[in-house]
This record gives structure tokens, C-alpha cells and sequence, in this order.
């Protein structure tokens, strides 16, 4: 594991940013009209991960593409009033990635998407001058779907090993896991310093359903292991800290997209400064809190 002295100063993600549409629904009745209050947003998985990164006063860096029109205009400034600075590529042929967002009572979310121009994300979009020593990458799963995301997602984890830096990996979602592969995805990613996936990620990488067996299986593969459990917690193991489990804060849960990334960039804003892993999993916890008990998955 890098000492706490090697860790990093600043943050660098690279991952898809997409328009969010989202619908507060009871029930939705197919074939008629439903009405119900919708809000648009920033969104993304690896972009909502940078701005509660930037929001915690970490310097933080995005890396995408969005298409060449309004939408993808309206994310670059997102970006930078989050405090992020975006090295965004402009798509001519590919329009903005979206996403629409349907949120239940109980604050679960499900998800329509079109990834758009994040779909065409390549290697040369990547700010090969931030790579280098007291720089970390955080890498979405998305971005190992398949197609040049897939190089490009290679390249950043060539540059970043080269470069001796510390390295995260987010899974982000079971159906890209199923199709490129549990054992594809575990030997691409091996050795990162960190990885943060969710109950149901987890039990797909390691073959096992219980957290405990979860995170004893995924430390072979990673330095260190965050596994998010929603309103049960979040657990960690790895090479510097015995398992820990921490109970998930006390929050009123109106929506839960980003929760996850929320957690992951309280995780690292602590990790990176050179916290324990008990240290950095509460911060990710509490940041985590704050992120379901308002719409959307940035900070406000």
C-alpha cells in the first residue's frame, strides 16, 4: 500500500457525464398519462463523483466527452461551479449523453439512459499532463464498457501505474459487469489501491453473497476494498486496517442517485489527505448522508 505521506493532492476522474432527467414517481401507469414534478440536472456517475470531490475541497479533475451542443454547454459549467476543472472533448457526430431518472417513494431510482457521445470516449481525451506522481485516478466502470471507453479506461491505468500513481476503481453498474465479464474486469483493474463497489457488484466480482466473504475475496484483487451496503453501511478491508463495518448515517431518504459517488469522493477526500480507512470510511458515509436527502446527485 503507498504510505499516507504518497498520497495524493489531487484527484483526477475520468468517466461519463450525462443530463438528468428526473421524475418523482408514486407508480407509473403504462399506456396513459402520469404526472409528477420533474427536475433536470447534472448528472453522472464519475462527474457527480468529481463535483462532491471538488465540494470537499479536494482539486479535482474531470476527463469526458459530451456532444457539441447546449447540453453538453450547460455540463462544462456544472462542472465548474462544482469547483472541478473538465477537460471535456466536444462530439460533432454524437449528441450529449441522458438520462432519465425515475425516483419512488421510497427514493429508489431507475434508470433509462442513452450514453451518447460518452459512448465515443478516447484515449487522446485523456490530460496526459496530469499524470504523474501526486495526482489520483478514479476510474468509473462505465468506462470499460467496450469501444475506444475501453482503450481509453487501458491507457489511463497504463499511465497512471507508469507514473506511480494511487488508483480507484468504481464497478458502477451489474449489467456492464455481466457483459464484459467478472474475471475480465478483476484482471483489468488488479492492484488498483482502491475499489468501490455496491452489494450487488460485489456478490457478481467475488461469487460470494455475503459482505464479509465479498470483501475477503475482492482483497486479493485490490489494495483495499469499499463496500457500499445503502441504508445498512459500508464496510472496508485491506492491507493497512483490519475489516471495519460503519452503520450508515441517519437521513431521510428522498433520492438516492449518487449515494454511491457521494460515499466515494468522502472516502477519498479523507484517504487522499492520509486518514485511516476508519477515518475515511465515516467521511464517505456522512457525505453519502447528505446526498440522499435532497434530488439529484450533486452537492446543492
Amino acid at each position: 500500500m503507498h504510505a499516507y505521506s504518497e498520497r495524493a493532492s489531487r484527484v483526477l476522474v475520468v468517466g461519463d457525464l450525462l443530463y438528468d432527467l428526473l421524475a418523482e414517481v408514486g407508480e407509473v401507469t403504462f399506456g396513459t398519462d402520469t404526472f409528477a414534478p420533474i427536475h433536470a440536472a447534472a448528472g453522472g456517475s464519475g462527474a457527480n463523483a468529481a463535483s462532491w470531490l471538488a465540494g470537499l475541497g479536494v482539486e479535482t479533475h474531470f476527463a469526458g466527452r459530451v456532444g457539441d451542443d447546449v447540453f453538453g454547454g450547460f455540463l462544462d459549467g456544472e462542472l465548474k461551479r462544482a469547483g472541478v476543472t473538465p477537460h471535456l472533448a466536444r462530439d460533432r457526430d454524437l449528441r450529449t449523453g441522458k438520462v432519465f431518472v425515475l425516483v419512488d417513494a421510497a427514493g429508489e431510482r431507475t434508470m433509462i439512459t442513452d450514453r451518447g457521445a460518452g459512448e465515443a470516449l478516447r484515449p487522446e481525451d485523456l490530460p496526459a499532463q496530469l499524470f504523474e506522481t501526486g495526482t489520483h485516478l478514479h476510474l468509473s466502470g462505465y468506462t470499460f464498457s467496450g469501444g475506444t471507453r475501453r482503450e481509453t479506461a487501458s491507457r489511463a491505468l497504463r499511465l497512471a501505474r507508469e507514473a506511480s500513481m494511487t488508483i480507484s476503481v468504481d464497478p458502477s453498474s451489474v449489467p456492464l459487469l455481466q457483459d464484459v465479464g467478472q474475471g475480465r474486469f478483476l484482471e483489468w483493474t488488479a492492484g488498483a489501491d482502491l475499489c468501490f463497489p455496491n452489494l450487488e457488484e460485489g456478490a457478481l466480482l467475488a461469487g460470494a453473497r455475503e459482505p464479509e466473504a465479498i470483501l475477503d475475496t475482492l482483497r486479493e484483487h485490490y489494495r483495499g476494498v469499499v463496500l457500499k451496503l445503502g441504508s445498512r453501511g459500508a464496510g472496508y478491508a485491506g492491507e493497512d486496517a483490519d475489516t471495519v463495518w460503519l452503520p450508515a448515517a441517519t437521513a431521510r431518504a428522498v433520492d438516492t442517485t449518487g449515494a454511491g459517488d457521494a460515499l466515494c469522493a468522502g472516502f477519498l477526500s479523507a484517504w487522499a489527505a492520509g486518514a485511516s480507512p476508519v477515518e475515511a470510511l465515516q467521511r464517505g458515509i456522512e457525505v453519502a448522508g447528505k446526498v440522499v436527502s435532497n434530488l439529484g446527485g450533486r452537492p446543492e
